[in-house]
């Protein structure tokens, strides 16, 4: 993307609502317009949207898409995590409007659920040459060989929304650890596809979890309830 201003943060609490990390205005809002107007970046409609300041480069909001091609290695993704947090933002130095981002391919959860790695498939272990860049509160973009190669949203319960302008929750939720751990290897590639193709066993999967989420008091919990019936009515109408 260019280079870094140390210590830096963009600004603005990210949201996660399964589907995408947002920050910044809203799609459907009228600062959105304006914030465009204001920026250069990509475009979500066919890409990843990340949205860079025209006078300065710096980067200010972005819409990260959650991955669903496959899992990413948990060999890989431990060694991301365990690289230091190194607080910055990036910039853009060439101001072109319109470039694409493709969206990333992997997505890994870590066992407590305290971070969501989301990676391109040519993801290899964190060395050297690796960058964890802390954009803002609970968001790294990842780096490899001066390359963009993926996100880190941690403590995600916290920032779990059921549409992306809602007030995140702000705390974890524990009762809701092992739930989030089934939806994220569950609503993926291959299974997807036998979605699609309304396999009986996977309907009665994703019917099972939404009870299980049901039965916790949690307002995450209603985010990811919502997300299973999202699943249910999209593959499942009937």
């Amino acid at each position: 993307m260019g280079h870094v201003v140390p210590g830096a943060e963009i600004g603005g609490t990210a949201t996660w609502s399964i589907q995408t990390l947002n920050c910044g205005p809203l799609r459907s809002s009228p600062a959105y317009e304006q914030h465009l107007r204001g920026t250069v970046g990509s475009s979500y409609d066919w890409s990843d949207e990340f949205r860079f300041d025209n006078l300065t480069g710096r980067l200010l909001s972005f819409i990260l898409k959650t991955p669903e091609t496959g899992l990413l290695d948990p060999e890989v993704a431990g060694t991301w995590l365990a690289l230091p947090r190194q607080p910055g933002v990036p910039v853009l130095d060439e101001r072109e409007n319109g470039f694409h981002i493709d969206p990333l391919d992997l997505r890994f959860l870590a066992n407590d659920a305290s971070s969501l790695v989301a990676a391109d498939r040519d993801l290899s272990r964190a060395d050297r040459d690796s960058l964890r860049l802390e954009i803002g509160p609970d968001v790294d973009l990842l780096f490899q060989r001066s390359r963009y190669r993926g996100w880190i949203l941690n403590q995600p319960v916290a920032h779990l929304v059921g549409e992306p302008g809602d007030k995140i929750p702000g705390t974890d939720e524990a009762a809701l650890h092992d739930c989030l751990r089934q939806y994220i290897a569950l609503v993926i590639q291959p299974n997807i596809d036998l979605m699609s193709d309304e396999d009986p066993g996977m309907r009665l999967e994703l019917q099972q979890l939404r009870t299980r989420i049901h039965a916790i008091d949690a307002v995450q919990a209603r985010a990811l309830e919502r997300a299973v019936e999202r699943i249910l009515e999209t593959f499942y109408p009937g």
